[in-house]
């Protein structure tokens, strides 16, 4: 359904066809926050009441969400390069908040699995959860639009 959305949706007047990409960055941005802070909140949760399913589904969750979170990373260079000029703005704030948060949940899943504490992983979980979501209110923008379809002036793009 996405990639049929993406592919009939209209050029943007400024960025023309780019602009599927840059919603796509999006999309994939917003689906890996989510995950990760869902994986923290089912962590806490594990802390709480320890449960096989509660660590099956925080773990589920902040491995999604991390590979989502890279995704966008991934998706976001042929963007910043089709729209900016550089293939990684490496002056832009986002930029370096995403990297932190890639090399921080890439250590959260390694040493987790490495260590087979469930424990542990709920508590890492907690606290990656957490951070995306401290550092994505923290962190501020030069070029990065924060929202750019929810301020855009048209109804068109707040409504898909």
């Amino acid at each position: 359904m996405a990639v049929l959305i993406l592919a009939f949706m209209p050029a943007e007047k400024t960025i023309g066809q780019t602009i599927k990409i840059v919603y796509l960055h999006g999309a994939l941005s917003r689906a890996g926050m989510v995950g990760l802070m869902a994986g923290g909140l089912l962590g806490l949760a594990y802390l709480l009441r320890p449960r096989p399913l509660l660590a099956r589904w925080t773990r589920a969750l902040t491995l999604s969400g991390w590979l989502y979170w890279t995704a966008h990373f991934i998706v976001s260079m042929p963007a910043t390069r089709l729209t900016w000029g550089p293939w990684i703005a490496w002056g832009e704030p986002r930029v370096t908040m995403t990297l932190q948060v890639i090399g921080a949940g890439l250590g959260v899943i390694v040493v987790s699995w490495l260590l087979g504490s469930e424990r542990f992983m709920a508590g890492a979980n907690v606290a990656l959860g957490a951070a995306i979501l401290l550092t994505a209110i923290d962190t501020g923008v030069l070029r990065h639009p924060l929202d750019p379809i929810g301020s855009s002036p048209s109804t068109t793009l707040r409504f898909t």
